[in-house]
């Protein structure tokens, strides 16, 4: 890997941020990555959001990123440095699997990648079950797209608690909005504006 140049002020900002943080503005998690990451070979790195002048890329990664906010509650994390990563957390994975069970449809592709979710192109399908494939690998594409709005939306109404221009260190956002079972529920009745089915402990 070729040592990059910073600016002055990326340079800063990685004296600055010891922590793995969120950056209020965008909402992405950037500085380094921590040994608790699953990704042992990313400990350490430098992981970048897009504000800075020259993001972070790592070599033999589709995705220079090992932590994200999760897309549907963002208190708990998701992510990874490959295209088969999740976009949500464990807990509302799990949530999605369980309204799955309840009505009988997945209400949300949570895969990175298309073929996570059972959604691809067959090349030795006829012409017609391709053509059904390709509107179902859009519709995808437009899923990841409403998600994303969410995202920004629930996203919004968590950082506002917090200064505007700040980096948050992870651990301080999680201990004010903490993840979990319970934050994930509340996150899906929200976005589907549906009650959620009473769980066998409740």
């Amino acid at each position: 890997m070729t040592e990059q140049k910073l600016s002055a002020t990326d340079a800063a900002l990685r004296r600055r941020i010891t922590k793995l943080s969120v950056h209020i503005p965008c909402g992405w998690l950037r500085g380094p990555v921590p040994a608790t990451c699953k990704w042992n070979h990313l400990h350490g790195r430098w992981q970048s959001c897009g504000d800075e002048d020259s993001p972070e890329k790592w070599n033999g990664c589709d995705v220079s990123r090992a932590i994200d906010l999760c897309i549907i509650c963002c208190r708990g994390t998701a992510g990874g440095p490959t295209r088969w990563s999740w976009l949500a957390c464990t807990d509302c994975r799990a949530v999605n699997t369980a309204l799955e069970s309840a009505w009988g449809f997945r209400p949300f592709a949570l895969g990175r990648h298309s073929l996570m979710n059972g959604i691809g192109v067959g090349g030795n399908s006829s012409a017609e079950v391709q053509k059904a494939q390709i509107a179902g690998l859009m519709g995808f594409f437009e899923h990841v797209q409403r998600l994303g709005e969410w995202e920004k939306q629930e996203y919004g109404r968590l950082a506002s608690r917090f200064d505007p221009l700040a980096d948050v260190p992870l651990g301080v956002w999680q201990q004010e909005w903490p993840p979990g079972p319970s934050a994930s529920w509340d996150a899906f009745s929200r976005l589907t504006g549906l009650e959620p089915p009473r769980r066998s402990n409740e």
